[in-house]
């Protein structure tokens, strides 16, 4: 039901408790509820004529959950403290932070629900937490009713599957794999779209799937599927477009061309579907679709090659992927992608190897050819906004946030990554929850979600969206990580190492090869650091990602100075952006408050930019003239 129909509630799910000038957040909520399927009782509610006063104590008393929107101007309301007061001695309160406030002491020990940044968009990941913990209270666990994630009511939306590899050579899946990818992308470029990222789209593939649950999965209105034979000079693409309501038939269509031509293909096949589904193209972004890179077909079929080994998460793979995207650039020197690709594999490689001078070499060429032939690009672009706060270059940061921002692109983390390294971490989970709405089952896009929650101090929405991630992916050691680090911020010993153990013989043992001396001797203090510091004399542990482990663990055992130690590395590292983001775990929050981590600030240049944008984030804050003082 609607929100505000004007229809009283004896007994309503929810009754709403809020301050009068939050009433325009508060609707966010009585219409999220609805949404939901819930019935939701708030005073716009009452007709004309009923008595105020019964009405509402009436719904408060019935309710099954009062859920209380704390605010600076709640908190100090007689009423909305009243209400919450009945509700928690009736065991119904579900309090959630609309703003950063101070909440009443007699509430500070009552779990809340922080949903500051939410303006009402029903795919906001902390919000379909939020949301279904209220259901499960109330006793309605299923949202039959409920808006389909991460869309408008009224957009429409689709989700591209993988298109089947019908050639006789099994070694053609990348080339299917490449088609499928390029459609993704190009349609993500209609802005009257909303289109399911690759990672998602690609955990169908090679399963028989029904389009209407999978339509029903992701709240998409439409899904694409088809197939790719590629044979000698000659390549068939096949694709359907069905409604996923129905799982009608909309739009279908065969190509047979020359394999030359399968850059014309790309192009009818992306305007035919936007054609079908009626929305409309923009002539900038029909220009930016067939803006491919490259016509030389051979080029692109190293490319894609590169692409797909890349997107394997193989180690192995890489360096193989590293010599398709030379071969790429090699036959067609002027695809910017191709260039963009070798670099940003290159930079990425330095998270766990140290290049050659060589290597060092190459990527910057490869950056500045990059750069060159597609400065407007968006792989480009993610690419300079990584080498420029790796750089400490933070208008240049600032710059490329803004890019992404404005073109409402949601599909790269590295624009999250940004935004924390400059310490706005409430900024960039609210980026890379945009991120997590598009790719919902991406094992990376979790990842980085889960790590800005953390830093944002939103521990139990950083558990949850861990417990959401795990179900898909129970066998990656990542987000276990993640899980672990905050286990370690809230000294709880016994999570921390359950899991951890539960680790051993897995891929985090493969980065962490001290794991078993560690578990060993996790209760003894000075055994646990002389562990440690013997893995830090490890010269195949002097990489980012094996430092910052590394730091954590220091942390843990108390010993701030050897973490301060490796945090001066990070600036001669290769990803210096690595350890700027990983400052700001809540692990570290005493390391932080040392002149030594204040000092690692001043030599980035972040305390000159804080004061002169005068956009301190959320860990530091000006103090006189010339000093600052981290709060967080």
């Amino acid at each position: 039901m609607s929100a505000d129909k004007g229809k009283s509630l004896a007994a309503p799910d929810i009754f709403l408790s809020y301050n009068r000038e939050d009433a325009a957040r508060a609707k966010h909520f009585a219409d999220g509820f609805a949404a939901e399927g819930l019935e939701v009782w708030w005073d716009v509610a009452l007709r004309s004529g009923e008595a105020y006063d019964e009405v509402t104590e009436a719904a408060l008393r019935n309710a099954r959950a009062v859920v209380v929107l704390w605010s600076k101007k709640s908190v100090v309301s007689r009423w909305v403290r009243a209400e919450a007061t009945l509700a928690e001695r009736n065991k119904t309160l579900i309090p959630v932070t609309i703003e950063q406030c101070d909440r009443p002491i007699m509430f500070e020990l009552v779990q809340t629900a922080e949903l500051a940044h939410w303006q009402g968009d029903p795919g906001d990941p902390a919000w379909r937490t939020f949301a279904g913990h209220v259901r499960d209270f109330v006793g309605k666990g299923s949202a039959a009713t409920a808006q389909p994630v991460g869309t408008a009511p009224d957009q429409v939306s689709i989700a591209v599957l993988p298109f089947a590899n019908m050639s006789d050579d099994a070694e053609q899946e990348y080339f299917a794999d490449g088609i499928s990818e390029d459609i993704i992308t190009d349609l993500s470029k209609v802005s009257a779209l909303f289109v399911i990222a690759r990672n998602t789209a690609f955990t169908f593939k090679g399963k028989h799937v029904d389009i209407k649950d999978v339509a029903r999965q992701f709240g998409v209105t439409h899904v694409l599927e088809g197939s790719v034979r590629k044979a000698g000079n000659r390549v068939r693409v096949t694709a359907q477009l069905i409604d996923g309501a129905t799982g009608g038939h909309v739009w279908a269509e065969r190509y047979d061309r020359e394999l030359a031509d399968i850059f014309e293909i790309q192009d009818e096949l992306s305007e035919a579907i936007v054609g079908a589904l009626k929305v409309r193209l923009l002539p900038s972004e029909k220009r930016e679709i067939e803006n491919r890179g490259t016509r030389n077909a051979e080029a692109y079929d190293h490319y894609i090659r590169a692409r797909a080994l890349r997107a394997s998460m193989d180690f192995g793979n890489l360096a193989k992927a590293t010599d398709a995207y030379r071969d790429a650039v090699r036959i067609d020197p002027a695809f910017a992608s191709a260039w963009a690709g070798l670099a940003t594999i290159q930079q990425n490689l330095g998270l766990f190897t140290r290049p050659t001078e060589a290597e060092r070499a190459e990527i910057t060429r490869s950056y500045a050819r990059a750069v060159q032939l597609g400065p407007d690009q968006p792989d480009v672009a993610a690419l300079r906004l990584l080498r420029s706060a790796n750089a400490f270059d933070w208008p240049a940061v600032e710059e490329g946030i803004a890019y992404f921002v404005e073109r409402g692109d949601n599909n790269w983390s590295v624009v999250s990554h940004a935004m924390l390294a400059l310490g706005r971490a409430q900024e960039a989970v609210e980026q890379q929850s945009k991120v997590v709405r598009s790719d919902p089952l991406s094992l990376g896009g979790s990842y980085v979600l889960q790590h800005n929650l953390s830093c944002a101090g939103r521990l139990e929405e950083a558990d949850r969206e861990f417990e959401r991630c795990h179900e898909i992916h129970p066998t990656a050691s990542a987000t276990v990580w993640q899980a672990l680090v905050r286990a370690m911020a809230t000294r709880d010993h016994d999570r921390v190492f359950g899991l951890y153990a539960s680790q051993l013989g897995s891929g985090m043992e493969q980065r962490q090869p001290y794991a078993r001396d560690l578990v060993a001797v996790k209760d003894d203090p000075a055994a646990a650091l002389e562990v440690i510091r013997e893995a830090l004399t490890d010269p195949q542990l002097q990489f980012p990602l094996h430092l910052t482990s590394l730091a954590h663990w220091f942390a843990y055992y108390g010993d701030d100075e050897t973490v301060l130690a490796i945090f001066r590395e990070g600036p001669s590292s290769e990803q210096p952006l690595h350890f700027m983001q990983e400052h700001w775990q809540p692990g570290f929050a005493r390391v932080r408050q040392s002149t030594g981590f204040k000092d690692l600030l001043r030599d980035a240049g972040l305390a000159d930019y804080w004061r002169a944008t005068d956009r301190w984030g959320e860990f530091a804050r000006p103090v006189g003239e010339d000093d600052f003082e981290i709060i967080a």
